[in-house]
């Protein structure tokens, strides 16, 4: 029906726009179908018994509403009442990379970046150079002091860093569902490569993030629900 289907287009394109991230779950919980197949999936019909979702590979999956919706007007609720189960039994999805933004994370970033930077270019900071000349006089211990520093320092640094990136993909990204050696792994390793810490410090306030949203949905379920009941009484 004409009605049905001008129903269904906003909820099928508010969806696939803003909510991608439900849809993978609706797969990996009510469908059972792993990652990476649910990383990329597409709401292509919506009834009111049930969902078609394409995976990543194209192959088309039925998610049931159970019981069935009264009408679409339901279908906002249902939906975040289902990514709330889906979720709260998958555990937190980490499904998107978030850079420094946080002053202090900058800063380490900038100041990581910078060192490798200097690092690189060690052979050309000599007398006659701008930065030789110019520059490092105004360094504590002058021109010799500074480049000690940055050569000694990038090893231990590098180090501690592929390290950190270790414990990153073993406690965090494998953790939170991102798949490794898929580009969002590669994102969150080479900016943990980079910076270090900042990138356990990101993701773990992402992590409360999302508690705490499921948890404020929780209980505006609880606050529908015993609505629904007064208003039968």
């Amino acid at each position: 029906m004409a009605s049905d289907d001008a129903a269904k287009a906003p909820i099928i394109s508010h969806m696939n726009s803003s909510h991608a991230d439900s849809l993978s779950a609706y797969l990996q919980y009510y469908n059972r179908v792993p990652l990476p197949a649910a990383s990329k999936p597409t709401l292509v019909d919506i009834s009111l018994s049930s969902m078609t979702i394409c995976d990543a590979n194209q192959k088309s999956h039925i998610v049931r509403f159970s019981p069935p919706m009264a009408s679409f007007a339901d279908a906002r609720i249902r939906t975040v009442a289902m990514d709330s189960e889906a979720r709260r039994a998958l555990g937190v999805r980490i499904t998107a990379y978030e850079p420094p933004t946080r002053p202090l994370h900058v800063l380490l970033f900038g100041l990581c970046c910078m060192t490798l930077v200097l690092y690189l270019t060690y052979n050309w900071i000599v007398p006659g150079t701008f930065m030789y000349d110019v520059l490092l006089p105004y360094f504590p211990g002058g021109q010799k002091w500074f480049l000690w520093i940055v050569r000694i320092q990038v090893l231990p640094v590098t180090l501690i860093h592929l390290t950190e990136t270790f414990f990153l993909d073993r406690t965090r990204l494998t953790r939170y569902g991102v798949t490794r050696w898929s580009a969002l792994w590669w994102k969150w390793a080479l900016s943990c490569t980079i910076e270090g810490v900042g990138c356990f410090h990101r993701i773990d306030a992402e992590v409360k993030r999302q508690q705490a949203t499921w948890d404020r949905e929780k209980e505006r379920q609880k606050e529908q629900e015993a609505a629904a009941k007064v208003g039968h009484h």
